[in-house]
């Protein structure tokens, strides 16, 4: 069986334009028609309406999530806890002085 010549140019169009508007050949194939949807069916990634089934389904999904963290090895957590503990140290007394000298500030023009 030959193939139609016309069929080939209308499937190269349709390729080049799907391409450019982000690589699907027709970007309203996913979309399902209202009709082919039933009630009864949940979309696709729904979590469960119980409490229960709901909270399993998180904590399932953490722990799945908490085998794909990489973990720092001990020495450089704890080199980054004490740089932040020193930033929170500097940032409070940054803060407490400026506090300080607005007080004095406020207490000679009397306004407190």
């Amino acid at each position: 069986m030959a193939k139609n010549v016309s069929d080939k140019t209308m499937t190269r169009k349709s390729t080049a334009a799907g391409k450019r508007s982000g690589g699907l050949k027709n970007p309203l194939a996913r979309v399902p028609s209202l009709g082919s949807v039933k009630p009864s069916q949940a979309p696709r990634g729904a979590v469960s309406t119980k409490p229960v089934g709901r909270v399993r389904t998180f904590l399932r999904e953490v722990r799945i999530e908490m085998t794909k963290v990489t973990w720092p090895p001990r020495k450089e957590l704890l080199t980054a806890t004490g740089v932040v503990i020193v930033a929170v140290i500097i940032a409070g007394v940054y803060i407490g002085v400026f506090d300080f000298i607005w007080n004095l500030i406020v207490r000679a023009v009397k306004l407190g």
